[in-house]
């Protein structure tokens, strides 16, 4: 009778995927921080001696236990080895239960057996991971700023802080999103909460996407190719939306990121802020002038247009931003400025994946190189478009909202300007920007999809949480990691996409 099979481990087959997973880990948290410090060595803005201390000091965090690296090691290493003294426990109990007559699925019992040791391997390196206290986040409040730094919340609002003369109304953190544990004494949880969402958004995908794929039906194959894309559009529109109007929710890191890729200038971001919260009110004269005003005076526009006591609405020009009252050439404009940026992100990438290919294959003819040359230009031109569909649509969508069809469909009586200008136009560039996903491959939107699903999923959490709660973050990342790395062994083409694939090589060891 067939009974759960135990081979030989050599220690190679032990330390390989331990090691495998704490050098990539490493790698992906050092590695940005080294180039950076190189970046800033080579354009002077840094000594050596400075550079020197700066990189210790990134690989000596980097190593430390409670960080990543260790994580990953402890969650690999402990998912395959832990089977070895379970997969005793578990041939006894079967046999013990075999003795008794009692039916045993011995392939049932190897799949809890790998769960189980996947389950405890994450349930150990997630209190690794805590061990650290989780930091409040830094909100200023206006009770704890002067007045002319009452509006410097965020990266944007001190940008926009920045361009004034005079100070405006600030905002409050909890407007901006911030959770109100934050300002409390009590110890805070929450650091990971970014990798328990990725855990589990991963152990869904693995457990419901087959069910959609599996359907022969009509609506089960429209509902598995649309099913990418509609989550891809509503993501990006509550990302888009955190964003504009509850940046707390985001990290930083994201916010900035989005920020750069937009181009705006932050006045236009606070006066939507200020629309939606009350304090810039078409007819009324509450002191916001001074926002939109230093923007018409640097634009060479007349002030009266940024006075929403006297211009209502404000015009869509200045939204565009120098590109003229066309709101179609102001989409063509962002488009192209868009796809330059990101162009000189994704173009490289392509650049260096083709010299792997070619280094790896020995050298190719020249017709194949150039091939390849020609294909990488292509998807590195696609992804940058993926990104110029995306800003275009975003601020076209803005402007069909609020000038171009929004008020012809309806009257000023049932939506105003300010209901459009409070949050309506936004939220419209916000629906329509996602659709720029189809510009991308079908294996390259689940990729997309992967990567800002967690991040909308986040902003529907509390970023910082009590510690007295952590145990259900604790149980939600246990059950889903063990998910994930289970089902990378017994059955890896579940696991999709890139992410699939390098968890497969880390954990491909002979069990």
């Amino acid at each position: 009778m067939a009974g759960i099979v135990r081979p030989r481990r050599s220690g190679h087959q032990i330390a390989a995927p331990i090691a495998k997973a704490y050098l990539l880990a490493f790698a992906s948290i050092a590695g940005p921080r080294l180039l950076s410090i190189a970046i800033a060595l080579i354009r002077r803005k840094t000594t050596a001696i400075a550079s020197l201390l700066k990189a210790w000091q990134a690989l000596k965090q980097s190593a430390a236990w409670s960080h990543f690296p260790t994580f990953c090691a402890v969650l690999v290493g402990g998912s395959i080895n832990l089977q070895i003294p379970l997969r005793v426990v578990a041939q006894a109990l079967a046999e013990w239960l075999r003795r008794r007559h009692v039916s045993v699925n011995y392939a049932l019992v190897e799949l809890l057996t790998k769960f189980t040791a996947a389950l405890v391997a994450a349930s150990v390196s997630f209190q690794m991971l805590n061990s650290k206290p989780s930091q409040p986040l830094n909100y200023r409040s206006s009770a704890e700023t002067t007045t002319t730094e009452g509006i410097a919340e965020d990266a944007l609002s001190r940008a926009a802080a920045a361009k004034l003369d005079s100070p405006i109304p600030p905002l409050s953190p909890e407007a901006m999103g911030a959770s109100s544990v934050c300002m409390s004494s009590e110890p805070l949880a929450g650091r990971t909460m970014d990798l328990t969402l990725f855990a589990a958004i991963r152990s869904l995908d693995i457990l419901i996407a087959p069910l959609l794929l599996r359907g022969r039906s009509r609506t089960s194959r429209l509902v598995a190719k649309t099913s990418t894309p509609l989550l891809f559009v509503l993501s990006s529109a509550v990302i888009m939306h955190a964003w504009f109007y509850t940046p707390y929710r985001l990290p930083q890191a994201y916010n900035d990121w989005i920020s750069s890729a937009a181009q705006v200038d932050p006045r236009l971001v606070i006066a939507l802020r200020h629309a939606r919260y009350g304090k810039f009110v078409y007819g009324k004269d509450t002191g916001i002038e001074p926002l939109l005003g230093s923007m018409c005076r640097d634009y060479g526009w007349p002030e009266e247009w940024g006075n929403p006591a006297k211009t209502i609405p404000v015009p869509c020009e200045m939204v565009h931003m120098g590109c003229g009252p066309s709101c179609e050439k102001h989409a063509l404009s962002r488009f192209a400025r868009a796809w330059s940026f990101a162009a000189r992100m994704y173009i490289p990438l392509q650049l260096i994946v083709l010299l792997r290919r070619v280094q790896k294959g020995g050298g190719r003819s020249t017709t194949s190189l150039t091939d390849g040359l020609v294909r990488a230009l292509v998807d590195g031109s696609r992804s940058s478009a993926f990104l110029g569909a995306f800003v275009a649509l975003f601020y076209y969508g803005v402007c069909l909202a609020r000038t171009r069809l929004g008020p012809n469909v309806f009257s000023r009586k049932t939506i105003t300007p300010q209901m459009w200008d409070s949050g309506l136009c936004v939220l419209s560039g916000c629906l329509l920007c996602g659709l720029s996903v189809l510009f991308e491959k079908a294996q390259r939107r689940t990729e997309i999809l992967f990567f800002v699903l967690p991040r909308a999923a986040a902003v529907w959490f509390p970023r910082r949480y009590l510690k007295v709660n952590q145990w259900r973050e604790h149980v939600a990342f246990a059950l889903s990691a063990a998910v994930v790395i289970t089902a990378a062994q017994e059955r890896p083409e579940r696991v999709r996409g890139v992410f699939g694939k390098l968890l497969g090589s880390v954990i491909n060891t002979k069990a």
